[in-house]
């Protein structure tokens, strides 16, 4: 008995060996139950790539959200990831994945096609297209109509076409003085 003890003793203090590159010990072989064989069992991973329809939803300072629809195929979800770093996950379905993210910068339809003027209720708003005819993008709270100078209210109901988010966030700042956009 005194014998028994002592080898145990000097095999709980001996260290353990590292592991070998070679050493597959710490893996597991899967088996059927009752099997003898080494046969693999079939896994839910599938040799084919992931498709995936991805949806990005851009929000602009101006107010306009763009939405871009694509199929992606996907071969390593780890790429697919980094791709969208950048991006916010709004929703994720098993085959749906939707994307957004908020731009400092106004949008390419109001770049193209932007003009500030008048609702016909006196809120200054974003226009696609000449206020005449336009469609409204973007309203802000309504400003008085009445203390605008003649050419300031002309200039609103004629149009202002804007040029960029420098000049957007001007027009704002100068109306916004007035009544609080």
């Amino acid at each position: 008995m005194g014998l028994l003890v002592l080898s145990w003793a000097f095999v709980s203090n001996s260290q353990p060996e590292p592991l070998a590159a070679e050493d597959n010990s710490t893996q597991r072989i899967i088996q059927g139950k009752g099997s003898q064989s080494t046969d693999t069992v079939k896994t839910l991973v599938k040799p084919e790539p992931l498709k995936l329809k991805v949806i990005l939803r851009e929000h602009y300072i101006d107010g306009v959200t763009e939405t871009t629809k694509k199929e992606e195929t996907i071969w390593s979800m780890m790429d697919f990831w980094a791709t969208y770093e950048d991006w916010t996950v709004e929703e994720q379905h098993i085959d749906t994945v939707v994307f957004q993210r908020h731009v400092e910068d106004i949008s390419p339809l109001t770049k193209q096609q932007g003009y500030f003027g008048l609702t016909e209720n006196g809120e200054l708003a974003v226009f696609q297209g000449l206020p005449d005819n336009g469609k409204v993008m973007e309203s802000f709270k309504p400003i008085p109509v009445k203390p605008l100078e003649s050419k300031r209210e002309k200039e609103l109901e004629t149009g202002i076409k804007i040029k960029d988010q420098r000049h957007f966030e001007q027009v704002l700042q100068q109306y916004s003085d007035e009544g609080e956009v």
